[in-house]
């Protein structure tokens, strides 16, 4: 039975971060692949002035960045599935795909905070282990509080994952783009060429 991590996100694009997370995730947490799941239509991120490229769009940029990684793995179904993306559906849509493997949803150790607010959090905690990255700095007092408090309430089984602080993000790449500055090395070389063949973030 194999262990796989699940990344999910808009991914607007994917960077340099999302790639090294998931390559710690492997090893750290000893999966056999990382799996990476862009959004559909995200309910949480459709704000006023960002830029949210189609789904095929960010499909194709993740597809390039991860080519040379045979355990990293990209899939369209948030993209194929109609409406809102809820990962409690992502999951247990892979569960009855893929019986055979181990899930492992991997998030930023903040999203433990709001995780319960989710929709249908119950059902998420019940379809996967939680790998939850937590940078050096983070209050783990109150990270450990929070773990108990989901564990008691939802059974959750959640794991920590020691990661670096990377002071890279989507938006950062948006903004650069659309100034006209480089984002080489802080994408993939792949990913970038894409982004200039095809002008995109230029208009935000």
């Amino acid at each position: 039975m194999s262990r796989i991590g699940i990344m999910g996100g808009t991914f607007n694009p994917i960077h340099i971060g999302h790639l090294m997370l998931a390559e710690q995730a492997l090893e750290s947490a000893h999966l056999d692949q990382v799996w990476m799941i862009p959004t559909g239509c995200s309910y949480l991120k459709t704000k006023d002035g960002i830029t949210i490229l189609p789904g095929t769009e960010r499909y194709d940029m993740v597809q390039l960045a991860i080519a040379d990684n045979d355990r990293f793995r990209c899939l369209d179904i948030e993209i194929k599935r109609p409406g809102d993306s809820y990962s409690y559906e992502t999951m247990e849509q892979l569960h009855r795909e893929y019986p055979e493997h181990l899930f492992y949803f991997i998030c930023g150790a903040d999203c433990l905070f709001t995780m319960e607010q989710w929709k249908c959090a119950d059902r998420l905690f019940a379809a996967c282990e939680i790998i939850a990255a937590v940078r050096g700095d983070a209050d783990m007092k109150g990270m450990q509080e929070k773990i108990r408090q989901l564990e008691e309430h939802f059974s959750a089984k959640i794991q920590l994952l020691s990661f670096r602080r990377i002071e890279i993000s989507s938006s950062e790449i948006r903004a650069r783009r659309s100034e006209g500055l480089s984002v080489r090395y802080l994408v993939p070389e792949a990913v970038r060429e894409y982004m200039e063949e095809k002008g995109l973030y230029l208009d935000e």
